[in-house]
């Protein structure tokens, strides 16, 4: 099969399914552990130059006002126990595609034609999902000098991080869908007119035709993921109104959410897509206005032309001293199977 090539050191789509890694294929069930963690594997196993670099990259750290946490957790292992390594979902294989151990796996995974972009200049990060184990997904960032390689680690870093987390909520979200609350997603079908997929764990927490919106709960620790509508009269430019829309989001957390308020220096914003459908990202922190807590949210905001509505689908964790990554993972996955 065929694979693409971007050029500029952009991604690579490779079909790699002639290449093994031997001794793997034993392997039949999916790998275990968290979506958060990523097995590097470097020629010494060591964080140095641009193994270094990388690992930083992979990490990332993410602001989450009252914490900070590492995007991912990161293990680092040398090629020569590549074949020894227990499947992890997401490996990164970072070396020169021309030295060392670790550039005869790289060669061996994306194959001649990629080894000449990479030579060339033209490319650096390549893709393979399920591969070489059903369920993981592995990156190739590669270059043919190590100050080349440095810089890949750094201009790609967003790219990397991004294939990595759009993949981990794909797969996240197989895996909740397994078991459908069917009967709910029918519900909100018919009484508010938008479709969602909803996983067994999540039940119906509110329904509330004054806001209007309805929240959706899993507990332990709380996960919400709230759906608001209103009228829509605008153009286009309005998506591009982070002061309209912020106070969109005010007016409906306080009303949603029993008096919840925000920080306008806190609240950030980008546009992205959800699902088929382009959107605008706010990320920003809520506290309640009468109690003493609070907690992150990512918020996303849509436009529905034909029936002239804003759409609000709202992502809300309240999880004391706990990491709020994974569950923000979670609720952005279910909030990608949104459609009108």
């Amino acid at each position: 099969m065929k694979h693409s090539l971007i050029p500029r050191s952009l991604l690579v789509l490779l079909c790699l399914a002639a290449v093994s890694c031997k001794g793997r294929e034993a392997y039949l069930s999916p790998p275990a552990g968290s979506y958060s963690n990523v097995v590097l594997v470097t020629e010494t196993g060591t964080i140095e130059g641009p193994s270094e670099t990388m690992v930083r990259t992979l990490q990332h750290e993410i602001d989450f006002y009252t914490r900070t946490e590492n995007q991912f957790n990161v293990k680092i292992v040398p090629a020569s126990r590549l074949e020894a390594e227990l499947p992890a979902k997401n490996m990164v294989l970072f070396g020169l595609v021309n030295q060392g151990r670790i550039g005869s796996y790289i060669q061996r995974f994306i194959g001649d034609e990629a080894v000449r972009s990479v030579l060339a200049g033209r490319a650096s990060v390549f893709k393979k999902m399920d591969y070489p184990v059903t369920g993981q997904l592995t990156l190739i960032v590669t270059a043919a000098s190590a100050d080349d390689l440095e810089r890949a680690a750094v201009s790609e870093g967003e790219l990397i991080r991004g294939i990595i987390e759009e993949e981990n909520r794909e797969r996240l979200r197989d895996f909740l869908l397994r078991t459908e609350n069917v009967d709910l997603g029918k519900l909100l079908r018919a009484k508010y007119g938008f479709t969602l997929r909803v996983p067994m764990d999540y039940t119906l927490n509110q329904e509330r035709p004054d806001v209007p919106g309805v929240e959706l709960i899993n507990p332990t620790p709380n996960r919400m993921l709230g759906v608001s509508w209103r009228a829509f009269d605008r153009d286009e430019a309005t998506l591009a109104d982070s002061t309209a829309l912020y106070r969109v989001r005010e007016d409906y957390a306080f009303r949603m959410y029993d008096k919840d308020v925000m920080r306008r220096d806190l609240a950030k914003f980008r546009a992205t897509k959800l699902g088929p459908y382009p959107a605008v990202r706010m990320d920003g922190y809520w506290e309640n206005s009468v109690g003493d807590y609070g907690g992150a949210f990512v918020t996303f905001f849509i436009v529905d032309r034909v029936k002239s509505r804003l759409w609000l689908v709202d992502c809300v964790v309240f999880a004391p001293g706990a990491d709020k990554n994974e569950p923000l993972r979670e609720l952005y996955a279910i909030a990608e199977t949104f459609r009108l």
